[in-house]
């Protein structure tokens, strides 16, 4: 990760407020006087819930704001508001200025000294004391150096995390996080500081995405990690942008980091549990079925368009077997999990090698995801949420076990070519 570099008008008001217990940064730019209120109203809301702490409250904000005004006279002893100017973000992907900004609230809490960082999305969803004070008890009780959430979710919602990046990361890192790619996460105060210095190498590739517990498994494997119910559902703002090019930019992302630290991976074995702190909600909604008959259609038109791609990306015997899923009844169809993974292990390897354009790789995966994400939703359809459970479970694991065929396709690659 690169240094984060202040303007000096930033550096003087860190200087100026000396230090904190717990640093709440908003990774968005929202309006100064409406974080004031929700500052005042989480710190009334928290009470003596908390023992006397010393709150910073920070969001990326322009120099013209008041922000003398607002350090001059806090509404609480405990409680400081103040606007930092938002660095600059390399690439051009959706979620740049975010991880630009979340960056950037972690330099700060380090440059304050801050026992506690606690980065919030930029819709401000989890701007309130319950998410406050559950990442506060996940660090300052539970010593965790990183804390991530546990958001609620219907059967479809967060295909993309359920079928690529949680599993992937989880094989990879040997962390059990259901959301490794979040709008909120906190940090102790070690924590932060270490994701500041980064990984050097890191630095060389520029991603734009921040991966919280891909850098915490590597650089800092002995602090334990935890999990918060934070009952907060995000939209993430695509607009005008394909699926195939959100779905590179993400998994792209993993893929840079997979490459990035290939030596750390390759020597974790297993996966552990992440304690879960908080209630999940009552009772979560399953949500509309998906139209699973288009993308079924996509998948078989990318068997015939893309047969020469996918044949430069993927070994003979799945080759095989996903030209005889376009021979299958619809109701038929269904990608077994170790098949998969082995697809996105095959296709990591490919970007790592360079066997093809990157984003021409990372588009030929799209139909391959629809392929799948139709094969598991028409068979989640029916399950009970403890069953939908399990199952995801089930799933997650069978990354774990196809992991030795990666370390062997990474380490010999020409062994396995077609």
């Amino acid at each position: 990760m690169a240094e984060i570099e202040f303007t000096e008008e930033t550096k003087q008001q860190v200087e100026r407020i000396g230090s904190a217990d717990i640093v709440v940064g908003v990774a968005g730019s929202m309006a100064p006087e409406d974080l004031r209120l929700r500052a005042e109203r989480i710190i009334e809301d928290l009470g003596s819930g908390v023992p006397p702490l010393r709150f910073v409250f920070a969001w990326p904000g322009s120099g013209a704001e008041p922000v003398a005004s607002l350090l001059d006279r806090p509404a609480h002893a405990s409680l400081t508001v103040f606007p930092f100017t938002p660095p600059a973000h390399p690439g051009s992907e959706f979620w740049a200025p975010v991880s630009a900004n979340q960056r950037a609230i972690l330099a700060l809490a380090a440059s304050l000294s801050a026992r506690a960082c606690i980065v919030i999305g930029s819709d401000l969803g989890a701007l309130n004391a319950h998410a406050i004070q559950l990442f506060a008890y996940a660090i300052l009780d539970r010593q965790c150096g990183l804390a991530m959430p546990v958001y609620p979710a219907g059967k479809y919602d967060g295909l993309v995390n359920i079928g690529i990046l949680s599993p992937l990361s989880r094989a990879l890192y040997g962390r059990r996080i259901r959301y490794p790619l979040a709008f909120d996460f906190a940090t102790s105060g070690a924590m932060s500081a270490r994701l500041v210095r980064g990984e050097p190498s890191a630095n060389h590739h520029g991603n734009p995405l921040l991966w919280p517990v891909t850098l915490a498994a590597t650089q800092s494997p002995q602090d334990p990690v935890g999990q918060v119910h934070i009952d907060v559902r995000h939209q993430i703002s695509t607009e005008g942008l394909e699926l195939s090019a959100v779905l590179g930019q993400v998994v792209g992302s993993l893929f840079q980091d997979l490459e990035t630290f290939a030596p750390q991976w390759q020597r974790i074995r297993g996966s552990q549990l992440a304690p879960v702190w908080g209630n999940a909600p009552a009772e979560e909604r399953d949500g509309d079925p998906i139209d699973t008959r288009s993308m079924l259609d996509s998948f078989l038109l990318g068997s015939k368009n893309l047969d020469e791609v996918w044949r430069l990306v993927l070994p003979p015997n799945t080759m095989l077997e996903l030209r005889r899923l376009t021979r299958v009844a619809p109701e038929q169809f269904r990608i077994a999990d170790e098949l998969w993974a082995g697809i996105v292990y095959d296709f990591a390897l490919a970007y790592h090698l360079r066997t093809i354009s990157r984003v021409h790789l990372l588009g030929a995966l799209t139909p391959l995801y629809l392929g799948w994400a139709a094969s598991y939703a028409r068979e989640v359809a029916t399950l009970t949420r403890a069953a939908l459970e399990q199952r995801q479970e089930q799933f997650a694991r069978a990354w774990e076990e196809k992991k030795p065929y990666l370390l062997s396709r990474w380490r010999w690659p020409d062994r396995f070519n077609p």
